[in-house]
This record gives structure tokens, sequence and C-alpha cells, in this order.
């Protein structure tokens, strides 16, 4: 298999003005490298891409059906969601089912990505809490988690807490790593972040979408992830984010999960595959005409899906004037094994 480089370009009139390099590693469930380019054994960290990896545990252990937990607010735990008044509700949701307050969120307090909803809470004057904060969901399913085993809620987010030891153990199986290669950071909601290869992530999101050669409370957990996340994309991610408008074009046939730093990831359950995509600098305005470069080339997308995600597939360049100057594309050619 030779590699090539994979690149999406920045064109503004005649000239490539600015270029963004590409990995991409696609997997199967078996762990095998079926297509890439770029570099798919790059080693760089899971980030929020994670997050349907980590929510396993609010299924495997029974705290879904012992709390009455609902599809939506397992979508908000799948989520790095924009703090609009839908996805507040949903972790709120989530929180009460454990009989938990927002109190015992630690995931830290910013404003909510979705402009709109950022200007509300400013003009109120109230500020935002930390359930605005885009990984609140995931936080609040971590809670539920300790809840249901009870584990005490103090330090839940710290490595050594057997929670984050439970989430550690879960993705490096989803991964088909030892947990003791897999690289721990601090992700920017303060949990740990797992560091890996791309083609293991991949792997990951392979067994999320063919989750046959997995024991069965596994099977029945990855399919009751995936399933939220189609059923709910908007919980996922929110109002102009390439994660809820390919879900919401191409469902059943994806599961998407953006993660910081320009890393993103799909399970493709019709096809058996797992995708894992970094833009090398972290310019995420790479992500989506890249991705779409890749399912376009892997058949994971019909002529329909194209059409209603052709701008994220060609991005436009726009000058303050609202002027299309230019444009992004994808030069991306996989080399298949």
């Amino acid at each position: 298999m030779s590699l090539h480089g994979a690149e999406v370009v920045v064109i503004r009139g005649p000239v490539v003005e600015s270029r963004h390099s590409i990995a991409v590693a696609v997997a199967d469930a078996a762990g095998r490298l079926v297509a890439g380019c770029g570099n798919p054994h790059l080693v760089t960290y899971l980030r929020s891409s994670a997050k349907p990896l980590q929510a396993l545990a609010l299924v495997e252990t029974g705290a879904v059906e012992d709390f009455g937990i609902q599809p939506a607010e397992i979508a908000v735990a799948c989520a790095s969601h924009s703090g609009e008044d839908v996805h507040v509700a949903a972790v709120r949701s989530l929180l009460r089912r454990a009989g938990l307050s927002e109190a015992a969120l630690n995931c830290g307090v910013h404003p909510p990505v979705e402009r709109e909803s950022a200007l509300r809470i400013l003009r109120s004057g109230a500020g935002p809490t930390e359930v605005h904060c885009n990984c609140s969901g995931k936080h609040a399913g971590m809670l539920t988690t300790c809840r249901q085993l009870g584990w005490d809620l103090e330090g839940y987010w710290r490595p050594d807490h057997p929670l984050q030891q439970l989430l550690l153990a879960n993705v490096a199986a989803m991964a088909g790593l030892p947990v003791g290669e897999i690289a721990i950071g601090v992700d920017g909601c303060g949990v740990p972040v797992h560091g890996m290869p791309l083609v293991n992530m991949a792997t990951a999101f392979a067994r999320l979408a063919d989750s046959s050669g997995l024991e069965e409370v596994r099977q029945c957990a990855a399919k009751t992830v995936v399933q939220a996340m189609q059923a709910h994309p908007y919980l996922v991610a929110g109002k102009g984010r390439f994660d809820t408008a390919l879900m919401e074009a191409a469902r059943p046939r994806v599961a998407a999960k953006s993660g910081a730093e320009a890393l993103f990831c799909v399970a493709l359950p019709e096809l058996g595959l797992g995708l894992a995509l970094k833009v090398m600098d972290g310019g995420s305005r790479a992500v989506a005409p890249a991705t779409m470069s890749v399912l376009d080339q892997l058949g994971a997308v019909t002529g329909e899906d194209l059409e209603e995600l052709r701008n994220w597939r060609r991005p436009p360049v726009q000058n303050v004037l609202g002027q299309a100057v230019g444009h992004l594309e994808a030069r991306v050619a996989l080399d298949f094994c």
C-alpha cells in the first residue's frame, strides 16, 4: 500500500492561498486498515470523538434501564453540543433522572457555542453555567454511571477514579489496544483524553458500526448508542454543525462525531467500517470537505445526500459583504489495501 499525501486547499480567485494536510484511516471491525492516505498510523488524541465510546458504560451498567434514560439523553451524553435550549434541557433531564443537580458537574463554564444562545444569555445578565459547556452531556453521563455503580461523585474526572479507569478500558477494547499503549492527556473539560493511532480510532468506530464480533452486552450498548445519535443528530452537535448535518442527511448510513483540533470520526453501519480523519494543523474548516471526499470514495453517501451536503463538500469563501470569492477543495485520494 503506497499512501499518498492529501490536502484541502483554499482557493481565492485563481490562486491556492492556503493548504491543510490531511491524514485518514479507514478500518474494519477486525482492526484491518482498509484504506488511508497521509499517515493512517499517526498518533493523536481522540478528543471528543471518544464520547460515543465513553457512553457505552451508561448502557452496559444498566443505568439506562434503571433510571429510565431516553435516547435523546444518550445522544446528548455523546455530544459536543452548542449550548442551545434543547441541549441544556436534555442535560438537565439526564441529571434529574439520576437524582443529580447541575452543581455536580465539573466540566467548566463557557458561553454557548451557538451565537444566538450566547447573546441571549449575555443580554439576560445571568451568564452561562456549567450546563452550557459543550461537554456537559458527557459529564452528566459520567456522573449517572457513577451513581449507578455506587461510586463517589467527588473527583469523577480524575484519571485514577474508577469511572475513568472503566472508560479507559472500554476505549482500549474498542480500539483494539492494550490499556498501557494509550497515551493519557487532559481534555478541555478536565477529564482524561486518549492518544492512539488513527487506525485504532477507525477500528473503534468500525466496532460501533459492526458490533457483531463483540460480547452480547457490548453489542447491545453499541447499537443503542449509534441509534440514539442517528435518531437525535441535533443533540449531538447543533445548528450549523457538520456532525448534525451529515447525520441528518445520511442516516442510518452514518454516525459521526467531531473532536477538537480538527479530528473527525465516523461509523458506517452499512459498510461495517470506521473512519478517522485528522487535519494536521487543527484547521477545522478543512474537516467537512475532506470527510465528504472520503465518504464519496467509500460509496457511503448517495447522490441525494451529496446534493443536500453540497455546501459542506465545497464550502465557499466569503468576504464581509457576503460575496463568494473562493472555495475550499479537497484533494484527497484514498489508497485501498
